[in-house]
């Protein structure tokens, strides 16, 4: 069943990476890709809502943003040390490679993670954000199997990974007592 599962994986990995691409978006993704390095962009963005948290009350959002994309990285920093899943152009031939892979395991995406972990926290804090901050997290994630170095499982295990990591991180750090908001 997992040797089923996993070639799945490979066939739809190699049908995105090889048959579904457009050469004048190579550099826009590989730019996408770097951005979205070890949560970068979504650091950028805590770090805004901390200097204007008066004006967008984004303090606690912007705590809990960086929590949660701090969090979602060292977890998955965790499990890819216990899952030793070779990357694309290491196991695969073929592999359209268009970044230097990076040394660790593949599995899960720290990409996807800290992008999906981002775009929770910040859909939770400010609704309208899903206008852009999701079509920018499956972005970020989807760019790893563009550039050649995630499976699909792995970007689909880093998302599902770092939406339950910010949904915890949410719920813990809301305020306890008389002020806290009664969420429903």
């Amino acid at each position: 069943m997992l040797e089923a599962i996993i070639d799945a994986d490979k066939r739809l990995f190699e049908r995105l990476n090889q048959e579904y691409y457009i050469d004048w978006l190579d550099p826009i993704v590989v730019f996408l890709t770097a951005i979205s390095d070890v949560g970068l962009f979504w650091w950028v963005i805590a770090a805004i809502l901390f200097l204007f948290h008066k004006r967008v009350g984004g303090f606690v959002a912007g705590r809990t943003l960086a929590l949660s994309v701090g969090i979602v990285f060292i977890l998955q920093s965790i499990i890819n040390q216990f899952v030793p899943r070779p990357r694309p152009p290491l196991s695969e031939e073929g592999v359209r490679l268009l970044i230097e892979p990076p040394l660790s395991s593949s599995f899960p995406s720290a990409h996807a993670a800290t992008s999906f972990a981002a775009m929770t926290t910040l859909v939770y804090f400010f609704p309208s954000a899903k206008f852009w901050a999701v079509p920018l997290g499956i972005v970020f994630a989807y760019s790893r199997l563009y550039v050649g170095v995630h499976f699909p499982i792995d970007t689909v295990a880093g998302s599902l990974l770092g939406i339950l990591t910010a949904a915890i991180i949410i719920k813990i750090s809301q305020p306890r007592g008389r002020f806290s908001r009664s969420v429903s």
